[in-house]
Parts: C-alpha cells; sequence; structure tokens
C-alpha cells in the first residue's frame, strides 16, 4: 500500500482559465503557506485539466476536427515556440485548431468549453441552488474524468486536513463546486476553504448568507493570506512581506511562447474613484509597498524562475512602480533581462517620450489603458481622471518608443449617449495609427453601486449571486442600440476593424505582445 506523506494544505485553482501562465493567487497564498513553515501541495488544475481535455480519445465529426487531431502534438509545441507568433495567420489557425480539439472532447449538446470560457447551458454559475447542484452531481462535469485520473492519486498521496480551492473567474465557479463536491464524496474527513476574487465579490454584497455550508467548510473574503494561517492557527505576523511562490508551475505545459510570470505590485486601484468599477462598488480598499521595495521582490522572482515575460495583473500599475524599473535597467548587465506588459493609467509620465523611451528600455513591451471614451464630459462624469489631450500624447509617445497600445473603451454608460459614443468614434479614427489593440465592451451596471440607486433596474443574468443588473438608459442608449452603433459604425471602418481583427483570439491581451516583431525605438 502506497504510504502517505503528512501535508495539512492542499490548494488548488480550478478550471477554467486562460491557459498561458500560473495562477498569481494560489502562488501568493503558497507564499504565505511557505513563509509560515507549512507543508502543502499547490495544484494548477485548470492547465492540467484543459490539456487532459485535449489530450483525451476525441472522436472526430468532421474533417476539421480529423485535421486538428492529426496535428495535435505539433499544435500544442507550435503555441509554445516564439516563430509561431511572427506569423499571425498560422498563429490563428493553431488556436482555432486547439480550440476545436476542446470543444469537441466534450458533449457539446450541454458544455461549452472554450480555452478562456466554460459554459453549461443547463447550470448557471449565478445561481447558488445551480451551484450547489453542480456539487451533487460531480460526475456529470466534463472534468470528472480528469479528478478521477489525476486529482485522485494526489489527494490520496498526502493526509491532508485542509483543501483551498482558489475561485477567480465566473467561469471557474461550476467547476470549483463540482470538484467540491467530488473532493466531499472522495474525502468526507477533509475541510473545504473556498477563497478567491468570485467569492470576496458575492460576500460583499449586501444579504450574502453563505448559501454553500453543507459543500464549503470555510469560505474567505477578501485577500486570503491572513485567513488562511489563522485557520491553520499560525500567528498573523508570519504573514508579512510575502513573496509569490511558483514552485507548483508546470512551466512546460503553458501555451505561450517562453515563461510568463504573473506579479501584482499592489491590491486594489490607486484612483479607485471611477463610477463604472464594480470595485467601487465593493469598497475594496488599496495597498502597495514601497516602489523599490516591490521592484526588490521582483527580482526574487526573477532570479528565482528566470522568466521571459513578466504580466502585472495589478488594477493600474503606479507611476511609481514605472519609474522603479526604468532605474532597475540602468544596471541592467547584473539583471535578468525580461519583457513585460500590464494595465496603466493615462498619466503625465506617459506623454513624456524620454520617459516612455525609458519604459521601453526596461522591457515594457505594451502598456493595457482603460481610455473608455472619447468624450471628456462623458470621463469627467464618470470620474475617470482622464484628460483627452494627455491621452492623445500618451498614444503618440508610446507608439514611437516602440510600446504596443491595447486601448479599452466602454459604451452604454448612463454617462453616453449616441452623441458621445460618435465623439469616441471619432476620437479612435483620429488615433488609429497609434493603437495597435481595441477592446470594445457594452457597460454592465453593478448590482449595488451608486449609480444603480439613481436607475431604473431589472434583470441582467437571473440569479441570485449575479453582480450586475441592466437599466433603463436615461436618454434612451439602450444596449441594442450600443451594439447596433458597434457595428455599423466601428467594425464597418476598415482600419478600426483592422486593429480589432488582430485581436488574439481567446488569449486576447495575453498573447498580444508577442505577436508584433520588435519596434525600433524612434
Amino acid at each position: 500500500m502506497r504510504s502517505k506523506t503528512t501535508r495539512p494544505m492542499i490548494l488548488i485553482f480550478p478550471p477554467v482559465a486562460k491557459p498561458c501562465e500560473p495562477p498569481a493567487g494560489v502562488a501568493l497564498l503558497s507564499g504565505a503557506l511557505n513563509r509560515a513553515g507549512i507543508e502543502f501541495k499547490t495544484i494548477d488544475a485548470s492547465i492540467e485539466g484543459l490539456m487532459w481535455l485535449i489530450n483525451s480519445d476525441i472522436v472526430p465529426e468532421d474533417s476539421w476536427t480529423r485535421r486538428a487531431l492529426k496535428n495535435r502534438d505539433a499544435i500544442i509545441s507550435n503555441l509554445k515556440d516564439p516563430a509561431l507568433y511572427q506569423n499571425i495567420d498560422r498563429y490563428r489557425q493553431n488556436v482555432f485548431d486547439l480550440n476545436k480539439l476542446l470543444t469537441q472532447a466534450v458533449d457539446q449538446t450541454r458544455f461549452k468549453i472554450t480555452l478562456a470560457d466554460y459554459q453549461d447551458l443547463a447550470l448557471s454559475p449565478v445561481r447558488s441552488a445551480d451551484l450547489i447542484h453542480s456539487a451533487r452531481s460531480f460526475d456529470e462535469n466534463p472534468f470528472y474524468g480528469y479528478f478521477e485520473a489525476h486529482l485522485l492519486p494526489q489527494l490520496t498521496a498526502h493526509d491532508s486536513r485542509y483543501v483551498g480551492i482558489s475561485l477567480c473567474y465566473l467561469n471557474q465557479a461550476l467547476v470549483a463546486f463540482a470538484l467540491a463536491g467530488w473532493i466531499k464524496a472522495r474525502f468526507p474527513e477533509m475541510k473545504i476553504i473556498m477563497g478567491g476574487g468570485l467569492i470576496s465579490s458575492w460576500a460583499r454584497q449586501p444579504g450574502f448568507n453563505h448559501p454553500f455550508s453543507d459543500v464549503i467548510d470555510i469560505l474567505i473574503e477578501g485577500e486570503g493570506e491572513h485567513p488562511l494561517l489563522a485557520v491553520l492557527g499560525v500567528p498573523e505576523s508570519s504573514c508579512r512581506s510575502v513573496i509569490p511562490d511558483y514552485g507548483f508551475a508546470p512551466w512546460d505545459q503553458y501555451l505561450a511562447p517562453g515563461k510568463i510570470l504573473p506579479f501584482r505590485a499592489s491590491i486594489g486601484c490607486y484612483w479607485s474613484k471611477c463610477r463604472f468599477c464594480p470595485e467601487k462598488a465593493e469598497v475594496r480598499p488599496y495597498h502597495s509597498d514601497r516602489a523599490d521595495r516591490v521592484v526588490s521582490q521582483l527580482e526574487q522572482l526573477i532570479q528565482r524562475h528566470a522568466p521571459e515575460s513578466v504580466h502585472f495583473i495589478d488594477n493600474a500599475v503606479t507611476p511609481a512602480v514605472l519609474k522603479a524599473l526604468c532605474r532597475r535597467n540602468q544596471d541592467r548587465e547584473s539583471h535578468h533581462p525580461f519583457q513585460w506588459y500590464g494595465f496603466v493609467r493615462f498619466t503625465k509620465e506617459l506623454a513624456d517620450p524620454d520617459f516612455c523611451r525609458d519604459l521601453a528600455a526596461s522591457g515594457c513591451r505594451m502598456l493595457n489603458l482603460g481610455l473608455e471614451s472619447g468624450d471628456q464630459s462623458v470621463l469627467d462624469r464618470m470620474n475617470k481622471g482622464t484628460d483627452l489631450e494627455l491621452a492623445s500624447r500618451a498614444l503618440k509617445s508610446l507608439h514611437q518608443a516602440g510600446i504596443l497600445t491595447y486601448v479599452y473603451l466602454l459604451f452604454g454608460t448612463a454617462f453616453e449617449d449616441q452623441r458621445a459614443a460618435i465623439r469616441t468614434y471619432e476620437y479612435v479614427t483620429a488615433h488609429e495609427q497609434w493603437i495597435d489593440y481595441l477592446n470594445l465592451a457594452v457597460f454592465n451596471l453593478p448590482r449595488f453601486s451608486e449609480d444603480a440607486m439613481d436607475l431604473d433596474t431589472h434583470e441582467f443574468y437571473e440569479g441570485d449571486l449575479s453582480l450586475y443588473m441592466n437599466f433603463t438608459h436615461p436618454d434612451g442608449w439602450e444596449r441594442k442600440q450600443v451594439k447596433q452603433f458597434l457595428d455599423k459604425h466601428f467594425k464597418k471602418n476598415q482600419s478600426i476593424a483592422a486593429i480589432i481583427r488582430k485581436t488574439p483570439p481567446y488569449f486576447t491581451s495575453n498573447h498580444a505582445m508577442f505577436l508584433h516583431p520588435e519596434k525600433e525605438n524612434v
């Protein structure tokens, strides 16, 4: 009989998340456990589960599936090869082929799975009753075979009292609860802890009363390091200055042209004033260490893992951290080089061509920028804190420095009407030469936001856990009209349509910076 090893805690990150980099949340929890001297095991079940489905015995139903199945190993290898990303057409074909295999690996009459999403046509992830049903009928879940074949031996091998499940995204919810139900059935003595971004969002809603108590023993809201260690009886002081631990990451499995290290320099958003933002409705506190300390922690991870790329997962990287990254580059000979990208706000620093060139020299290859609107009055009313003239100079400076720009636009807020949307269209067309990628989103109203109190609201997604509402627009600028406007204006403009078509399928911004050859700094 196989001997067991004692590990008080097992952490699991469930499917489905984009399979290109390890999860940062469980890495931070792993770091806290490691610092406290607790034995633990961390499993990225998302990448393992997705690859298990892709490599399963798929019965081809058409010529496309037959061709993809024949080339399966080559496709997986190609998506890890930087050369593929220099040919956008070949890249897209490989991604679509792999996704085709994934969709064909499940019962398509009920489940819709892609490289970035999970849907169960019979159950909703925003209904607590459906999540509980998913837990009780875990053997119906398409990942049940993965649970039995891969997770069962790992959980059996360790005499763990607690299993932590990190639920960050809505497309993980039904699988996470199926996983929890399966653990309850297979290991009834184990206590299940569930936390993560989505759990925090649910728990912060008024009236939330933990409807999952029959399945989940402990729910953790907010940043999980302190509460998790408290459950294990560890003093709070043991959780200070935690550096993420990526020792669990199966780096060779992720679908990316090199090792991508996710890194979070701050919690929350340093601006925290945008009226449309769901995190403002949740009143999430902001926290960050000093910029030099942040970069020092990053340096330790760089030395440990030697990644090709760093993904800053902050809501917005602060100007202070950007400046610290530029200072790091001044001593480049003693540092491992890497390229990086992340979200930032339009600030005066980005309007400075010299600063942008320093950013590029630090390894910055792309910045995600939330412009939201090209109408200044809309930006002012939503408290965005963005000046369009400054944004214009920033886009130009970044382009000249060779830094890609991934610009996000938000349509259909209560602050916008069709005239304002047209001004956004005009702003984008005037700046299209400096915009590399565009994300066009239609606004969902956070259920418990301040603005929701002043609008005529109605259900968007039916369910007691839904975080968003639909609303009657005060100027008659309804969702249907917004979508028609985007189809007839933005997507009909040839130049803008060409920008939109460049968006990497399924992986979107996670692969975007790899699809451009190195730009020469101007």
